[in-house]
């Protein structure tokens, strides 16, 4: 588990095993009661942006009007930064293994920073047992 030596301030987050580290921390192995997700804004050096927002109450599914406005949001943040990303983790009770709903979560926001010219730097599912990468099937 990362702790908060191991994350340095304006560090890139560069590989998955940087990424990890982070989010990891965010999480801090916290037992999730509900569906949280967070976002993470990286810069066009991929250093974190001052910018972390957690969403509390997320729905199971994919709320069409909640993607939108998000990726609308993560545009008005990142517009005046060539080369920023998207960090993104979905933390949620229960088991590690992803489901079908957050495997739809994490298309539906993959999209919508797409639609926006947005990367997505990662997308992690942490559960009461840790994060780990969720990627596509």
């Amino acid at each position: 588990m990362a702790s908060s030596s191991d994350i340095i301030p304006d560090h890139p987050l560069t590989d998955d095993a940087a990424l990890l580290a982070f989010v990891t921390f965010l999480h801090d192995g916290v037992t999730p009661r509900r569906r949280t997700l967070w976002f993470v804004m990286l810069d066009g050096g991929r250093r974190p942006l001052p910018v972390i927002v957690p969403i509390d109450h997320v729905p199971d599914e994919p709320d069409g009007h909640l993607v939108s406005n998000l990726g609308r949001a993560w545009h008005e943040i990142v517009q005046d930064e060539p080369g920023a990303a998207v960090l993104l983790m979905l933390e949620r009770p229960g088991p590690a293994a992803g489901s079908s709903g957050d495997r739809a979560w994490r298309a539906a926001l993959r999209s919508a920073a797409a639609e926006h010219g947005i990367p997505l730097a990662g997308f992690f599912l942490a559960t009461a047992d840790g994060v780990v990468p969720l990627r596509p099937e």
